[in-house]
């Protein structure tokens, strides 16, 4: 019989513990029956615990590839390749056909079984792409000159209708002939005239009204909104062609280069106001060169002009943006083919002067008739502000004045000119 100390004891008692603590330790670092242990490290314990606490999807798959990738060999290496294997048909299927699904399949199956096609697929899809960007890219480069187009326009539409219509104008070559009789001689006119914005009528003559707003930028402050008009008003005699005259009010010289320059002029300044008098006629005069050959150079004193009512501007005016658009050069008069009316009626040919006229006097055209200028009587010419005659020019029996407001003219104050049949 062996007998133990109670020192003996103790460390006996102290051993058995020791090794029932690496007994435990042992199986939860994983001891194999061949004796190799494997030992999940920190770091791996973290990854695999972001897959056990990831409550979305995507988020597990993605910490189940952060695993397998990082750790091939792990502890719970099989249970997340299985895992894996078990969604990665479905995250093909659903992401297949798009740039997301392709790139997320390949980022949480980089070594799936479809990345060979995903690649190609996105490949695919990224040409398709880069296409329509370009594409894209060439409809926004469009777009933009189309508006840049739009807005040059919109700044030089007061240069291509005063253009326009003093080349047109004095192309007239009877004057003081009936209106028909001038309509069938000028097509061109005839036709223009008539078209929109569609002028207003009555048997003392016509009034057209173009009109648009613009915006002169102010450093240091908002801006400035503006506003220009340009009529056109015909006048008759017993139905015979008298005077046509291309008014522009407010200082409308001024008001043309405000538009065009984006520039403030300051009409009470002497030196603005001549400035922009000056640049005016430096559009006129070559219009005026081409045309009027062989015509010489008068001296004459503008009469007053006549103004223009409120009642005949509120039936003139369209403020529509169409109001600014004219013809870039005469074009001869072509009838516009349109459906016959209700009842067998057939609707005018077309929009020219002629038949504006006979409309306003209860002639014989068919359809809608034109609102008509408002008949007023003679304006009192005493209280009118003599123009400024800027140039002066005749040909024949015919005349032209391009003239400019005066100073002390605070009404309308008219620039422009009148070409007229002369008398003198």
């Amino acid at each position: 019989m062996r007998f133990f100390s109670v020192r003996g004891l103790t460390a006996a008692k102290s051993l058995q513990r020791g090794i029932s603590v690496l007994a435990i330790a042992g199986a939860l670092l994983g001891v194999v029956p061949s004796g190799c242990a494997t030992v999940a490290t920190h770091d791996e314990y973290a990854s695999y615990r972001g897959v056990r606490q990831a409550r979305e999807r995507n988020d597990r798959l993605a910490a189940l590839e952060r695993y397998a990738t990082n750790y091939p060999g792990g502890l719970w290496i099989e249970e997340v390749r299985a895992e894996r294997a078990q969604h990665e048909e479905a995250i093909w299927t659903e992401g297949n056909s798009t740039r997301e699904g392709l790139q997320f399949y390949l980022s949480v199956y980089p070594d799936g079984s479809h990345v060979e096609a995903a690649q190609q697929r996105l490949a695919a899809l990224g040409t398709v792409q880069e296409r329509r960007e370009v594409e894209q890219e060439h409809v926004e480069e469009v777009q933009q000159e189309q508006r840049a187009v739009a807005a040059e326009e919109r700044r030089l539409w007061v240069t291509r209708a005063v253009t326009f219509w003093t080349r047109t104008l004095l192309g007239i070559r009877n004057f003081g002939q009936p209106i028909s009789a001038v309509a069938r001689a000028n097509p061109d006119f005839s036709q223009a005239f008539g078209q929109a914005p569609a002028p207003v009528c009555n048997p003392q003559g016509c009034l057209k009204h173009y009109h648009a707003s613009y915006v002169i930028p102010v450093p240091g402050a908002t801006r400035i909104d503006r506003e220009m008009h340009v009529f056109l008003r015909l006048h008759l005699d017993r139905g015979r062609v008298q005077r046509v005259e291309v008014l522009l009010p407010n200082k409308g010289f001024s008001r043309w280069y405000e538009l065009e320059n984006r520039t403030l002029v300051t009409d009470e300044d002497p030196s603005q106001r001549m400035a922009a008098i000056e640049w005016a006629m430096q559009r006129l005069e070559p219009v005026i060169a081409e045309v009027a050959t062989g015509a010489r150079a008068i001296d004459v004193v503008p009469e007053p002009i006549a103004p223009i009512s409120q009642a005949a501007q509120a039936a003139s005016t369209r403020a529509e943006e169409s109001d600014t658009e004219v013809p870039g050069q005469p074009q001869p008069a072509q009838p516009q083919q349109q459906a016959p009316q209700a009842g067998g009626e057939q609707p005018a040919a077309d929009g020219s002067i002629d038949q504006l006229l006979e409309q306003a006097v209860g002639g014989g055209a068919q359809g809608e008739q034109p609102q008509a200028l408002p008949e007023e009587p003679p304006p009192d010419t005493s209280a009118l502000v003599l123009p400024i005659g800027l140039r002066g020019l005749q040909r024949g029996n015919v005349r032209m004045v391009v003239f400019a407001a005066g100073d002390e003219d605070y009404a309308e104050a008219y620039d422009g000119f009148y070409i007229e049949l002369a008398r003198d």
